[in-house]
């Protein structure tokens, strides 16, 4: 190689290493989860000579920030009760990611759905019943990442009543899935009620320091540093 091509040659290599050379870099951390919820309700009246105007289906959504950092962000988005036999869909996500510090989120919905026959015979009795299914999934990558995504479904005496949890960790699985499958049936008299319950979170905590460069990269970069030094030398000596 002659003395044009080394120089070229040690002229990139120390415009690529030198630049990024420092005492420390910063590091990052990232997590991301959601909910994705699904339900249908069907109905019948058993009174043969009844009709299904007595039976009331309303159900309400909330979702917010119980804690969040600067850099957190949620969304949600849900369909209103619609129709009994019509698939109804609600979804909460969650993200956060930093570059240096710790950061803490925690976002929540709550999905309550009631029930009333409101006739006034007691023969218009409704035999009533729910299909849903879920998906909790949660996400971390970078240098310390926990998040958590959780959902609980209940009723009024807790005859109905489950809590799951996907959880993540750069201490240990990265990505986690959790599916659930359930169908409720229940019987409403005349002036009866019935309340379905929802709730669903997504949390994260996050860490992100600075990381010392190894002494190895020092010298590896003073190396090329001397050469170029020498090389420079050598050729005003030419």
């Amino acid at each position: 190689m002659n003395s044009l091509n080394r120089k070229s040659v040690l002229l990139a290599a120390s415009a690529f290493l030198l630049p990024g050379l420092s005492s420390s870099a910063q590091a990052s951390s990232h997590y991301s989860g959601g909910i994705d919820f699904s339900y249908t309700v069907t109905a019948i009246n058993l009174n043969p000579e009844g009709g299904m105007q007595y039976l009331s289906i309303i159900d309400t959504f909330f979702a917010d920030a119980a804690a969040e950092s600067g850099s957190s962000s949620y969304s949600h988005s849900r369909q209103g009760f619609n129709g009994l036999g019509v698939l109804h869909n609600v979804v909460l996500q969650a993200q956060d990611s930093i570059q240096l510090g710790a950061a803490v989120s925690d976002y929540f919905s709550n999905l309550l759905i009631s029930f009333e026959n409101t006739s006034l015979n007691v023969n218009d009795i409704f035999d009533i019943n729910i299909d849903f299914s879920y998906r909790l999934s949660g996400e971390v990558s970078g240098q310390q990442a926990d998040a958590d995504v959780a959902f609980r479904y209940s009723n009024e005496d807790f005859s109905l009543d489950q809590f799951d949890l996907a959880h993540v960790s750069t201490n240990g699985d990265f990505f986690a899935e959790v599916f659930g499958f359930k169908s409720f049936g229940f019987i409403l008299s005349a002036g009866q009620s019935e309340n379905l319950y929802f709730d669903g979170s997504v949390s994260g905590q996050l860490e992100a320091t600075v990381v010392p460069v190894p002494a190895a990269i020092w010298l590896f970069g003073s190396g090329f540093a001397g050469l170029l030094g020498m090389q420079r030398r050598q050729s005003l000596r030419a």
